[in-house]
């Protein structure tokens, strides 16, 4: 696969069971989101639901929304919160100063081609192309932490191999990508067991 045998769009009403589809193959069961839950997303703010065509169906989905300094700084203590329970309806301020990346899913059966590299890097276009964006962000998740538990968290989110490279694989899916580690977040998804519970604070270059 590549970029030219993929279509990235605007998610419509009508893509929301499909992106749930994707998401379901994508997430650890608690945390995918669920066909009501993007299309409450649609109708907050279409524009930042991307979804990423090939043959014809939705093989992979981007989530963004706006908020604004203040509500970061309110709100940064849990997914449930920053994202209003998921849908964004009271969450997404249309012309708030912080792009927030919210999520990213690919089918297993496309993975492999940078198609989520690809969503990612639409969403930052998109959101340096628009007015009174002053900040890229998004909260990641140290999706293996669980298998290095024994770690502190604060030591395992900078820990590197060898060869330089960040270990844990979501962290290094950004930094990778040209964002930087702001902040750690404790108990900021309690679902998320692979993670436990932890979030990460990422900010790409506006």
């Amino acid at each position: 696969m590549v970029d030219r045998e993929i279509t990235v769009r605007p998610a419509t009403a009508d893509d929301a069971a499909a992106m749930a589809d994707v998401d379901r193959q994508s997430w650890p069961a608690p945390l995918a989101t669920t066909a009501d839950e993007f299309a409450a997303r649609i109708a907050a703010y279409a524009d930042g639901q991307l979804v990423a065509i090939a043959a014809g169906r939705i093989v992979g989905t981007a989530s963004a929304q706006r908020i604004t300094t203040e509500f970061l700084a309110a709100q940064s203590h849990s997914y449930d919160s920053i994202t209003d329970g998921n849908r964004f309806t009271r969450s997404h301020t249309g012309d708030g100063e912080i792009y927030q990346l919210v999520g990213v899913g690919v089918l297993p059966e496309v993975r492999g081609h940078r198609l989520g590299r690809l969503l990612v890097d639409r969403q930052i276009e998109l959101a340096r192309s628009l007015a009174g964006v002053r900040r890229i962000v998004g909260f990641t998740r140290p999706a293996a932490y669980s298998l290095h538990a024994t770690t502190p968290i604060d030591d395992y989110i900078q820990a590197r191999d060898s060869d330089g490279n960040l270990i844990d694989p979501v962290l290094a899916f950004h930094i990778d990508a040209g964002a930087r580690i702001v902040s750690l977040h404790r108990d900021f998804r309690p679902d998320d067991s692979a993670a436990c519970s932890h979030g990460v604070l990422i900010e790409y270059t506006k």
